[in-house]
């Protein structure tokens, strides 16, 4: 079972698999952050949850950020609910952002970028952490992310 902490606007759920932290630094910028050996169908859907509640309550297209830098693997059914999620909120979405530590884990978003239409990923923190400040420093829905180098 899932335990969850809120403290400072940030929302935290931890399970025996990892830790599944998320926050908003700005009205339209959400960031996502998973530590741990196991992202599974439980996590994406409170990962879910997050999106939504944010994508619904901003009139402005969002940028997401998904920091998995310290993910180790994620689950097929996982991967498959947030890419759906994907599919159908894509015209609410401005950009989607992904930091990877783990091969895996990039071939797997790199799968669910070709079937989204492009996620701009990340693999060195200093990079994904500017990208986010340039998103909370934009107005909303005006980000524009760098192509890949």
């Amino acid at each position: 079972m899932l335990s969850k902490s809120f403290a400072n606007g940030t929302r935290t759920w931890t399970a025996p698999g990892g830790e599944l932290r998320f926050w908003r630094p700005a009205p339209y910028v959400l960031v996502l952050r998973f530590r741990g050996s196991l992202f599974d169908i439980e996590f994406a859907r409170i990962a879910v949850m997050a999106i939504n509640e944010v994508v619904f309550s901003c009139p402005d297209k969002v940028d997401i950020f998904h920091d998995w830098e310290a993910m180790e693997l994620y689950t097929s059914d996982a991967r498959a609910e947030l890419t759906e999620l994907g599919l159908r909120l894509v015209t609410r979405l401005n950009s989607l952002s992904v930091l990877t530590g783990s091969n895996l884990v990039e071939m797997g978003v790199t799968m669910a970028g070709i079937k989204l239409g492009g996620i701009r990923m990340f693999n060195t923190r200093a990079d994904f952490e500017q990208a986010v400040r340039y998103a909370v420093e934009s107005r909303g829905g005006t980000y524009m992310p760098l192509p890949p180098e």
